[in-house]
């Protein structure tokens, strides 16, 4: 009975009682983006209809929540409806007057943020059960205006765009919010979408997203002329992205890149060379010499010098400096004066020279060296009284007293002669060129006429400039040719012993030819060189005797520059090579070995030629493996160039070889040169790095200096350095001129000396990239490519974990950088993807080698673009005036802002353009979508389909033809022009340099900051 009675009450008051939720299931949800265009909607949904993805019914995000709950799942992107249109969107197909939304701009005038930023895709958190709504599935068919669902307001977070100096952070902690805020805006932090909330109660930033959907306006919606700028600028629409962006657990716009992180202001940026800042190279600035060298001479990884050797090894950064010499300037306020009538005053003690860093005491009869604190007497010639300041009343009037850099001009003293043998001084006189030209029957049928035409063209001009330089011409092929070309009829003399080759004729007397009066005679050889060419009819390659003949022609001149061209490697006579089998070694543990050269004749007559100052160009038209890391020796030792041109193809290459001759006989430079960096006490020179062969541990010798050469150097310590003092370095290159005259050019630099790891780790950007850049070559030379990418990623990584345990006390879970240093994991990560290091067999070996001698000399400014390519969004140009127009002070071209190399960032309705410098290509992108307003005002067309097939170049914009022929038309040679419609075939191309991505099952961005942030957690923790 009270069974019964039981059983009677619970039924009853089960209809009081609310029943437990169900457990969650799972739903499957469409993975989709939704579209922007109501006339595509229905064709983007049935492309995406093979994508799933699960999401757990009943994780609907509610107030209080942690930023990694389902909230940010519910966009557009992971199935949830997109939010209602701004105003000024396209309605029913009708746009509203002067409202229109520019979707590309960062921030417009009124306050309406675009769609610069997108969606994260973190790892799905783990999250405790609770109750909640279920996750409302897809509408069936999307509108033209769904409601957006409305987001808690503790939720609502924001992570725009900012400048290099800004990271902003959210704090869940009151207490603790304003101090993590700092904390990280002032060292870069990076926020990771799927971290916990640390310890100290501070939340990782979330994104908030704004998706908009717009129709395509109508055709001629906007009058042609003047448009607005931003709000009202009729530029695009919307599209979706032409690749879709792989799930991540970083947000990437978040992250530090040159879009957010390089300043990209039009115009000149005007610095003193005393106020210690240091621009990016490639942005153009203008540095007033105003008592230190232009950081285009001398730039130093770090702001100031550590105070010991301690600071330096636990920051883990490069202390060092990258040198340019001979550096080219950009505007005639750069120019370096011209010290002339008067010998350089030097300390007595340590032979630095004086500069502006001298103090003068005694009433001036007496100036204190920087260098070694040595008092030395000031000569009667030399002296001048002294102000209030104790400054020489000339002091305005001597540059070597007020300018950093300064040139003497030292060619009536004997003591700054080259010397011979015998220790006799040698009068100095113009640089000697001798041609080696490759006139076999592959020559004559692939480069060899345009090599003519473009050193024909060369030599004219090189003797409107340096009338007084002297050439000389040896061809080979099977055999050697030397030519009398004082002869009416310039006969032909052919060695054929090439294991001993010799010189037939009396070279000085009767091949020598003066530019200045003798050019006739060299166009009248080169006219004819086709037809002894053609009339050879030899097909082997005897390069090593050429090089030899060389050696014997220039052993008497005591300097000279060779010019070799060539097709393949040396297969007769002395020096020739056989060839390594290296499909064998390509990949293996045993890959290093090819990229150290053989050893034999062309070392040692690399190492000989550079103690007579003699020096090489390579020039190699191979479409075979051809042996260059040992062919190229003569170049390395003698700091000259090497060019590999694979596969030539006359339509692509033959403007490269014009601009090569160029670079080779018209640019600043010169020859038996001696490079020496001094250094205060404390300093010293611990190692130099790039091409050259040093017979003193102090010094470099080059038998050949150019304006673009560039080199590292790198310092240590002898001991500590005081706060209240200055470190001071010096750079004295005592070089010959082009035209022979016998100068000494002086870089003094003066830097402040700190004694804490933060102020260590103010370090300069592209200073510090060059320091990884060649410690890697080292590395990948003697211990392999896989360890020298491995080495680079673990030097960040170490440099990150210093910075956080020493300069850091706040506790979070952010990813700390150090602010100036920020890009250095994408530059390290683009360099590791970049031809030099890059893993697997898809670069030939002697491209590698081609690449990896280019990285030891490469100019600053073109360091950052040659690792991470310049990407512009070519529409942008109708929402900036600016953008396409010609500098009238400096004449050159504003160009748009750099894009961030992700997928994110090509949608369907734009237009874009990457510059690919280690290919030598610029892409031109169209995307499947472009309005017809914004073809027709970039195009000329319409239709954008057209660009490449019925419409070509002459029928762009001005502005967009501006903008490409600064992007094609560099110093060292025209570049590719490839035109890419969405879907062409040769897209993959294009995609595979957006070096943020994991293309090819290579380490993405995110990948890299995960691994990081891992790392350092782990080692902190």
């Amino acid at each position: 009975m009270r069974h019964i009675l039981f059983y009677c009450l619970s039924f009853f008051f089960s209809f009081f009682i609310p029943k437990p939720p169900p457990p969650p299931t799972k739903t499957k949800v469409k993975y989709m983006y939704y579209p922007y265009g109501g006339a595509q909607q229905q064709q983007l949904l049935d492309q995406q209809q093979q994508n799933y993805y699960y999401y757990p019914q009943g994780q609907q995000e509610q107030a209080g929540v942690p930023p990694t709950s389902w909230q940010q799942y519910t966009n557009p992107q992971h199935g949830g409806a997109p939010p209602a249109a701004p105003a000024g969107a396209m309605h029913n197909g009708v746009q509203l007057p002067g409202q229109y939304h520019d979707p590309y701009a960062s921030a417009t005038p009124n306050g309406v943020q675009s769609y610069s930023n997108y969606y994260p895709t973190p790892n799905y958190p783990q999250q405790q059960q609770q109750q909640q709504q279920p996750l409302p599935p897809p509408p069936p068919a999307p509108q033209m205006h769904p409601q957006q669902p409305q987001l808690p307001q503790q939720q609502v977070q924001q992570y725009p765009h900012q400048d290099a100096t800004t990271t902003t952070t959210a704090a869940t902690t009151t207490n603790n919010a304003a101090a993590s805020a700092s904390l990280i805006s002032s060292t870069g932090a990076i926020p990771f979408a799927n971290s916990q909330t640390d310890a100290s109660g501070m939340q990782l930033p979330t994104q908030q997203h704004a998706y908009q959907a717009q129709q395509r306006p109508q055709t001629g919606a906007f009058p042609s002329g003047n448009y607005p700028r931003q709000q009202e600028q009729c530029n695009s629409v919307v599209g979706r992205c032409a690749r879709p962006p792989p799930r991540r657990s970083v947000d990437l716009k978040s992250a530090p890149n040159p879009r957010r992180d390089i300043s990209q202001k039009p115009g000149n940026q005007e610095i003193q060379t005393s106020s210690g800042q240091l621009p990016l190279s490639a942005t153009g600035f203008l540095a007033v010499d105003d008592g230190n060298a232009s950081p285009k001479f001398f730039r130093p990884t770090t702001n100031s010098v550590p105070a010991e050797e301690r600071l330096v090894k636990d920051s883990k950064i490069f202390f060092g400096a990258v040198l340019a010499p001979l550096c080219r300037p950009l505007y005639p306020r750069e120019e370096v004066p011209l010290v002339e009538g008067r010998p350089p005053v030097r300390c007595f003690r340590c032979r630095a020279y004086i500069s502006c860093h001298a103090r003068f005491v005694d009433m001036g009869r007496c100036w204190v060296c920087p260098f070694c604190n040595m008092a030395n007497e000031v000569e009667n010639e030399y002296f001048c009284n002294l102000d209030a300041r104790n400054q020489r009343l000339d002091r305005a009037e001597r540059p070597e007293l007020s300018r950093g850099s300064v040139e003497y001009d030292v060619g009536p003293y004997p003591d700054y002669a080259l010397r011979d043998e015998k220790d006799a001084p040698i009068p100095a006189r113009p640089l000697h060129y001798l041609f080696l030209l490759d006139v076999s029957q592959k020559a004559v049928s692939s480069f060899l006429p345009d090599y003519v035409d473009a050193l024909m063209h060369s030599l004219h001009e090189m003797a409107q400039q340096y009338p007084q330089c002297r050439v000389a011409f040896i061809t080979y092929a099977s055999t050697l040719q030397f030519y009398n070309v004082r002869h009416p009829r310039m006969p032909q003399l052919i060695v054929a012993d090439v294991d001993n080759p010799f010189v037939p004729l009396p070279f000085t007397s009767l091949c020598w030819l003066t530019l200045g009066t003798e050019l006739d005679l060299v166009d009248a050889f080169l006219m004819r060189l086709m037809e002894y060419a053609q009339d050879l009819r030899e097909t082997d390659s005897v390069m090593g005797a050429a090089v030899h003949a060389a050696t014997l022609v220039l052993a008497g001149q005591h300097g000279g520059h060779v010019i070799l061209c060539g097709h393949k490697a040396p297969q007769r006579g002395i020096g020739s090579l056989k060839l390594r089998e290296q499909h064998l070694l390509y990949g293996t543990d045993k890959e290093k070995d090819l990229l150290r050269p053989i050893e034999g004749f062309w070392r040692t007559t690399a190492t000989a030629c550079a103690k007579q100052q003699i020096s090489f160009d390579l020039h190699m038209f191979a479409d075979q493996y051809c042996e260059l890391v040992t062919i190229s020796q003569p170049c390395h030792l003698s700091n000259g160039r090497v060019h590999l041109f694979s596969n030539y193809d006359r339509e692509t290459d033959a403007t490269k070889v014009q601009a090569v001759m160029n670079q080779a006989l018209l640019e600043e430079a010169g020859y038996a040169g001696i490079l020496r960096v001094r250094c205060s006490s404390g300093v010293r020179v611990q190692a130099y790095h790039g091409h050259f062969m040093s017979q003193d541990s102090h010094d470099m010798d080059l038998a050949h200096v150019q304006g673009s050469s560039t080199f590292f150097v790198e310092f240590a310590h002898e001991g500590k350095l005081e706060k209240t003092s200055y470190a001071y370095f010096q750079t004295a290159l005592l070089y010959t001129t082009r035209g022979g005259e016998r100068r000494v050019r002086v870089h003094s630099v003066r830097m402040s000396v700190v004694t804490t790891l933060s102020g260590v780790f103010e370090a300069d950007l592209e200073a510090t990239l060059m320091g990884y850049i060649h410690e890697a070559i080292g590395n990948a030379v003697n211990k392999g490519l896989q360890y020298a990418r491995s080495t680079a990623q673990d030097r960040v990584l170490k440099m990150l974990i210093a910075y956080r345990r020493v300069c850091t006390s706040n506790a979070t879970s952010s990813l700390l950088m150090p602010s100036r240093l920020r890009l250095i994991p994408l530059f390290v990560l683009s360099f590791m993807k970049a031809d030099a290091l890059v893993e697997g067999t898809t670069v030939p070996i002697d491209d590698r080698v081609q690449k990896l001698f280019l990285l030891m000399t490469i100019p600053m400014h073109q360091c950052v673009t040659y690792l991470y390519p310049t990407l512009y969004a070519v529409h942008h140009l109708l929402s900036e005036p600016t953008s396409g127009v010609i500098d009238p002070e400096t004449g050159h071209c504003v160009l748009p802002g750099w894009q961030q190399l992700i997928f994110d960032s090509i949608t369907t309705d734009g237009v874009y353009l990457l510059c690919d410098e280690q290919a030598r290509i610029v892409y031109l992108w169209i995307g499947s979508s472009v309005v017809p307003e914004v073809s027709l005002e970039l195009f000329g067309t319409t239709n954008a389909l057209d660009v490449g097939r019925a419409v070509f170049f002459e029928n762009f914009g001005e502005r967009l033809k501006n903008v490409l022929y600064t992007c094609l038309m560099r110093d060292d040679g025209m570049r590719r022009f490839v035109i890419l419609h969405e879907k062409d075939r040769g897209e993959e191309a294009f995609f595979r340099q957006f070096k943020e991505e994991n293309e090819g099952g290579s380490m993405g961005y995110d990948q890299l900051l995960v691994h990081l942030h891992r790392e350092v957690k782990k080692s902190i923790e």
